[in-house]
């Protein structure tokens, strides 16, 4: 049976008297009890009382439990408006909240429904608290309150003195279907989205370009719930006084920017796990710090990605992105580790979980670091999907034990497909800046390995022509380009030795094949060496030492009075081949000396 008009006003007059007793009283007007007809409360009559139509407000205008009906859009408050103190708890408004332009003491929409919020240049003096409530996104009213799409929440250059409250309580979950607009706006204490459930139907689900925040900005799991973005989460030109904490929380929206934070100044990052609600950080799309400023840390550890979409201006990667920080600049450290690919989204994995590398580009190029701190297994990408070019720091250390060298080795490699640069894709500044910080801690081995490291690759990727690599590939050989003084020395032992056996086995092929400058007709004995002597009854050269010949011929800048006196002279045959494997040697002695004197006074190398 429907109500009368004389019921209906008679209920709204009594639901009108319970809130002005309660304003007499400074209690709360609680509908929670009543039967649901008598908890209807005329948005109207709120819209007169905030105004001042029933007089200034001298105490909190608090209610709790109401169905709120019609649209609260009260008109601009004046400057006595700003000591007002306007909260709601679990009540049911069925038309949008329209306070664009008010303001406020205190501001509070706790456990309440409403098809959406708008607060465009919102003032607020103390704290803006909308933890636990449910956001429709109704946009029926979008033509008269200027609504761009469903937009849930609409806080445009709002200004609020103490923290910005949006989080999940234990009696209900904050969500909103819809964007929610942070741009400009400037809050002094923390924001809390933490728990929230947000869905940006289509378009970002929150927006925040420019806000200023005086404390924290929290994206935490609350009351049992994480933190779920569909669509881009966008802190771009911002500026957070603390930290940005993304501890377990799920971002998606893969078909672009997850998280768009560019140019964002900023404490701390944290995109990592949350251990009490053992809950991986997800992100699905990509992670933007573009030219981002970070006063501390970088934490991204034990988070699952999923890359979106290449896009133009990174086309050189040839790929989709995970995590942009190209330009970017961090004071502190830059903390990756276990991290991984999001296969499916519709289940969340554990850190149990096998780890399959991701397979989305992460752009470090010209980053400002002041100290990695990595696992070099499990927080990178897989192979051909990083980028060091440009990157610095002064600091770099590995969680985990094993070779530090050739982990670091396998690390630079990640910057190629199968761990092999092509001649377009081959940079050297990588190797540079590692070995330099290596060295700068006195860790010349490990240095040296890197240094060598380039020079192997840039071989490799045949960065210059045939004809220029012959030299260095020479050296690699030798001295791996001066960095090994035992290798240049080995190299020169074996070579002589390889000289004193050619030498030898032509004595034993040709009986006589050293002669004297001055020809000495006398009966000789050579000796080639350890010992060992030949009697001959023919020609040659007198006192010839094989092994002293071989290196005295290897060694231009040294006279052992053994080529200046006796000269290489077969006869035979095979003579012009044994000529020419002496001129060769000879040359080929003249260069490895020459090689091997450099790479002891370390001219050939390019620290």
């Amino acid at each position: 049976m429907s109500e009368s008009a004389d019921e209906t006003e008679r209920f709204d007059k009594a639901a009108q008297q319970r809130v002005l007793d309660a304003l007499d009283t400074r209690q709360i007007a609680d509908f929670s009890a009543l039967p649901e007809r008598q908890r209807r409360l005329s948005a109207d009559f709120l819209q007169r009382l905030i105004s001042g139509s029933h007089g200034e407000l001298c105490c909190p205008l608090r209610i709790r439990g109401a169905d709120i009906t019609g649209l609260l859009r009260p008109p601009s408050v004046s400057r006595d408006g700003a000591r007002a103190a306007v909260q709601f708890w679990a009540c049911n408004f069925d038309s949008p909240v329209d306070l664009s332009g008010a303001e406020f003491l205190v501001l509070r929409f706790v456990d309440c429904k409403l098809p959406a919020f708008i607060g465009a240049s919102l003032r607020v003096t103390a704290d803006l608290d909308l933890s636990g409530s449910q956001f429709s996104g109704v946009s029926n009213y979008e033509s008269e309150l200027s609504l761009v799409g469903t937009c849930s929440i609409h806080l445009n250059n709002a200004r609020i003195g103490g923290k910005l409250d949006l989080s999940s309580t234990d009696q209900s979950r904050f969500s909103a279907a819809g964007i929610i607009r942070l741009d400009g706006a400037h809050i002094d204490g923390d924001v809390s989205l933490a728990g929230a459930c947000l869905d940006g139907c289509g378009a970002p689900a929150l927006s925040a370009g420019s806000i200023t925040v005086g404390g924290n900005l929290d994206l935490r799991p609350a009351a049992g719930h994480r933190f779920h973005a569909t669509g881009e989460v966008g802190f771009a030109a911002g500026h957070i006084t603390g930290d940005l904490m993304c501890d377990g929380a799920r971002l998606s929206n893969p078909s672009g920017r997850a998280l768009h934070c560019e140019d964002l100044k900023v404490e701390s990052v944290f995109l990592v796990a949350d251990r009490a609600a053992q809950l991986l950080f997800e992100a699905s799309g990509r992670l933007n710090f573009l030219t981002a400023i970070i006063g501390g840390s970088f934490f991204l550890t034990n988070a699952r990605l999923s890359p979106g979409p290449d896009y133009q201006g990174l086309l050189r990667t040839g790929g989709p992105v995970s995590i942009n920080l190209q330009q970017a600049r961090i004071s502190n450290a830059l903390a990756f580790n276990n991290i991984g690919a999001l296969i499916d989204e519709s289940v969340s994995p554990s850190q149990d979980d096998a780890l399959t590398p991701a397979r989305g580009w992460f752009l470090l190029t010209g980053a400002q670091v002041n100290s990695i701190l990595d696992n070099i297994e499990t927080g990178w990408p897989a192979p051909g999907f990083l980028d060091l070019e440009g990157a610095t720091y002064e600091r770099i250390r590995h969680v985990g034990g094993g070779d530090l060298t050739a982990k670091r080795i396998a690390w630079l490699r990640r910057q190629f497909p199968d761990g092999v640069p092509s001649a377009a894709s081959f940079r050297p500044q990588p190797y540079e800046q590692l070995s330099r910080i290596l060295r700068q801690h006195g860790l010349a081995r490990e240095a040296n390995a890197i240094a060598v490291e380039k020079i192997r690759m840039r071989l490799e990727a045949r960065v210059d022509g045939p004809w220029s690599r012959i030299f260095p590939n020479l050296l690699m050989l030798v001295s791996q380009h001066g960095y090994s003084s035992s290798r240049a020395a080995l190299s020169f032992l074996v070579f002589m030795l390889l000289g004193t056996l050619m030498y030898a086995t032509a004595l034993f092929a040709f009986g006589q094949p050293f002669l004297p400058v001055e020809h000495d007709p006398e009966p000789v004995t050579y000796e080639f060496a350890f010992g060992l002597a030949q009697a001959s009854t023919e020609r040659g050269c007198p006192g010839l030492h094989v092994m002293h010949y071989a290196l005295d011929a290897a060694l231009p800048v040294i006279d052992l009075s053994q080529d200046l006196r006796c000269r290489f002279s077969p006869e035979g045959a095979y003579r012009w081949i044994w000529l020419l494997l002496h001129s060769v040697y000879v040359i080929m002695g003249a260069a490895l000396s020459a090689i091997v004197i450099l790479t002891l006074t370390g001219v050939l190398r390019q620290d």
